[in-house]
């Protein structure tokens, strides 16, 4: 096998040269649109890493699982769309601790790709 560099690695190079190298030479909305691409690039790097470490999956787990002990049907990759929908409707109590749970990993489970510096 060929010794090659990981998708997260070209990601992360490229990003760095162009922060490093074409953003201090562009200036005013070339500037702007530069700074948003590299921002997409890191989020993209940090959504693999947390794919790699299994975070996503195991946040998809609780809440399954919350949503099963509460008898929510849920059809594959709706999840999030049935609690919504459940807590709409008030079908489960806005105070339940494990729904705070549940809530909580999923926003930090967003933040830690979307925005982490907000987590510290």
């Amino acid at each position: 096998m060929l010794n090659r560099p990981e998708t997260r690695d070209l990601l992360a190079e490229a990003r760095q040269v162009l922060l490093d190298s074409l953003v201090p030479e562009l200036g005013g909305e070339r500037k702007y649109e530069a700074l948003m691409i590299a921002n997409a690039m890191g989020m993209a790097i940090r959504e693999q890493e947390q794919r790699e470490a299994g975070e996503p999956e195991a946040t998809d787990v609780m809440l399954s699982r919350f949503l099963a002990g509460h008898a929510l049907p849920e059809e594959a990759g709706q999840g999030e769309q049935t609690l919504a929908r459940a807590l709409r409707e008030r079908v489960v109590d806005g105070g339940d601790r494990e729904l705070r749970e549940v809530l909580r990993a999923m926003t930090e489970t967003r933040l830690k790709v979307n925005n982490p510096g907000y987590l510290k």
